[in-house]
């Protein structure tokens, strides 16, 4: 019994200690937001190349479709792409309706194909959308242009916003009257890759030079950084 009375003095103070201390101080941090843009040249490019045809009966439309579309693939082969950088995006056959018959009926179908093609050689596009539309293709949609160092641009531009937030923490600091500390946390918010506008000649320019013309701009490509820094007096 006298051992439990003295080991219970001996913790009393302590615990009585405990509850008298105060709460910790947080110390000072310094919280900077960086963005950066790296642009670079595309050199891919993804387009859908899309034929149709109208008939009395869903079968006839969708074989007449398919024989137009065997000829564009065809000449895109010519055109030199290969099996692999072509897939087909959709196969559609639908009615058409006459809506100014009573009652409303059936006026025919329309079957509709359309193939993407992912092409290496930038330069190639206008060939390939000219050689396409004079062997049956009636659509051209979808046309995107990219590139294979989006992912090394994508690092640079984290590199220049982590760059950036730090800088303008180090300033806060410096006009606060102290410096900055180290790092406590960095978080990048999802890139950004701003769309290619499509500038497309005039018809005269056009005729001029006997081809689709295609501008191709810059890939923008944006990064944002946040970052908490520790602040020393």
């Amino acid at each position: 019994m006298r051992r439990r009375l003295l080991a219970f003095a001996l913790l009393l103070p302590l615990g009585a200690g405990a509850q008298v201390s105060g709460p910790s101080v947080t110390a000072p941090q310094i919280s900077a937001t960086g963005t950066a843009e790296v642009q670079l040249r595309p050199d891919r490019a993804t387009l859908s190349f899309t034929v149709e045809s109208h008939s009395s009966t869903a079968a006839k439309a969708g074989a007449e479709t398919a024989r137009k579309q065997r000829a564009v693939l065809d000449t895109l082969r010519a055109l030199g792409i290969t099996a692999d950088q072509m897939t087909t995006a959709s196969i559609q056959v639908n009615p058409e309706f006459d809506y100014t018959a009573k009652p409303v009926r059936v006026s025919g179908y329309l079957a509709r194909n359309s193939v993407r093609v992912e092409i290496r050689d930038i330069e190639k596009v206008g060939a390939l959308i000219d050689g396409a539309l004079a062997r049956e293709a009636t659509g051209i949609s979808s046309l995107v242009f990219s590139s294979s160092k989006a992912d090394e641009a994508r690092r640079q531009a984290l590199e220049l916003a982590v760059a950036k937030a730090k800088g303008e923490a180090e300033s806060m600091a410096k006009a606060a009257g102290g410096s900055l500390g180290g790092l406590i946390q960095l978080d990048a918010q999802p890139s950004y890759q701003a769309p290619i506008p499509m500038n497309f000649m005039s018809s005269a320019a056009a005729r001029a030079q006997d081809s689709t013309p295609i501008e191709v701009g810059q890939i923008k490509i944006s990064a944002t950084v946040s970052g908490r820094w520790g602040f020393q007096r």
